[in-house]
């Protein structure tokens, strides 16, 4: 009996002692990467998918802007979805994804003062003074930090049928532009030949423009 009872003291001191480890600060949000290619020069556009965004959708674009203009695009893995991002509406809010993701993105290496930093999101989009009912992208220049959302890009969101591969061009064009905005420094453009264009208000006038800078 006093074997069993010594027992259980030396129980309760190990589960005490792991309850007191586990009463720490909880961890900041940090943003892990995928495996890096081989190559020494900075990385010029970070792409950061939130959880939920297709995985196979910020590979395809990190492939195809690398290829096509000839930089270095990087992707990380999925960062998290917070109730802190949301609105009372249920829409996501730019200003507070900028608000919890500026730490973590300012943490991410091989940047220069040029690198641009695009957060992807399915979520529904708005700015926190709700000037439309939704916005398709919100841009931060002086953190060269952008939000592009794909909710109203995908034609299931309409309940309309349309030509396959629309939804991808549509977020390509979106993509294109955060890039020519916050790592070029190109103008917006009143051109419609150009994926510069603006402003871009609806799915007609996104449709509508160029994918040339």
């Amino acid at each position: 009996m006093k074997w069993i009872y010594g027992g259980f003291v030396v129980l309760a001191l190990l589960v005490a002692g792991s309850l007191i480890g586990c009463a720490t600060t909880p961890p900041t949000t940090s943003l892990s990467v995928h495996p890096a290619n081989a190559a020494d020069r900075p990385v010029n556009v970070w792409l950061i998918p939130l959880e939920g965004f297709p995985e196979n959708v910020t590979r395809k674009l990190e492939s195809q802007f690398a290829a096509e203009l000839g930089l270095r695009v990087r992707s990380t893995v999925h960062a998290g979805r917070t109730p802190k991002m949301f609105g009372p509406s249920g829409q996501m809010i730019a200003e507070r994804v900028r608000s919890e993701l500026l730490v973590p993105v300012q943490r991410l290496y091989d940047v220069t003062p040029k690198t641009a930093f695009i957060v992807l999101t399915k979520d529904d989009l708005n700015s926190k003074d709700a000037g439309t009912r939704f916005v398709f992208a919100r841009h931060f220049h002086d953190d060269r930090l952008s939000i592009v959302s794909s909710a109203r890009l995908h034609e299931s969101f309409f309940g309309n049928l349309e030509q396959a591969g629309l939804t991808d061009l549509r977020l390509y064009k979106m993509v294109k532009k955060t890039i020519g905005l916050q790592f070029y420094g190109y103008p917006r453009s009143t051109d419609l030949k150009s994926v510069m264009y603006s402003p871009v208000m609806s799915l007609q006038d996104l449709d509508d423009h160029g994918t040339a800078f």
